[in-house]
């Protein structure tokens, strides 16, 4: 109750952050060599809009359930980093709040030398303490885009409380952390602190 409490306090001022990078204004120029879901979002990496599955608490933080195993993701080509902030609104019932992430700005390429830092961070993925405690506070999202021979995954990190890390087999479909993903694992899970501050500085 006190999280959602906090998080209610919180919405006016994310309502007027979020509104900043709403437009379709990210449309790449045409590309004749894209292919595989790359291809399928016209070069698009990431979504205006994070997916929602399972979402009980109607404010698409996820699932809060730690991962059962470590993932293993392939070496990315390219990748792209997206800030996402909350964004606020009535509930299925059109009674109470609930908020959705809205993508703020713009895609950002990652340079291939940040890259290389990256993609070590990333094979440090492992479960998340199911006895974690987290801090009861709010911020942004930051997801980080890869694509592997135009297949793209995301690795979505919270910018506060435990700085969850879940992951999506396709950023545009699939919410994070949610289950029935093939290409990588289910749940929260947990990375050194230097892989969002190098998402952040990407």
């Amino acid at each position: 109750m006190d999280t959602v409490r906090q998080v209610v306090t919180t919405l006016p001022l994310l309502a007027v952050l979020s509104l900043a990078g709403c437009g379709d204004d990210d449309v790449p120029p045409p590309q004749t060599d894209l292919v595989g879901e790359l291809a399928a979002h016209n070069g698009r990496a990431c979504p205006h809009q994070l997916p929602v599955g399972e979402d009980p608490d109607g404010y698409g933080f996820g699932t809060e359930e730690p991962a059962d195993e470590r993932p293993s993701l392939l070496t990315p080509d390219a990748a792209w980093v997206c800030r996402y902030l909350a964004r606020p609104g009535l509930g299925p019932n059109g009674d109470g709040s609930t908020f959705r992430w809205q993508r703020d700005g713009k895609p950002k390429p990652v340079a291939p030398t940040r890259l290389a830092a990256l993609t070590e961070h990333l094979d440090e993925l492992k479960p998340a303490d199911a006895g974690r405690i987290c801090t009861d506070d709010l911020g942004p999202r930051w997801m980080l885009v890869s694509t592997h021979d135009g297949d793209l995954t995301g690795v979505v990190v919270d910018d506060y409380g435990c700085r969850s890390i879940r992951l999506t087999d396709e950023p545009f479909e699939t919410a994070p952390g949610d289950p029935g993903q093939p290409d990588t694992v289910p749940g929260v899970l947990s990375a050194p602190a230097q892989l969002l501050a190098d998402l952040k500085a990407a």
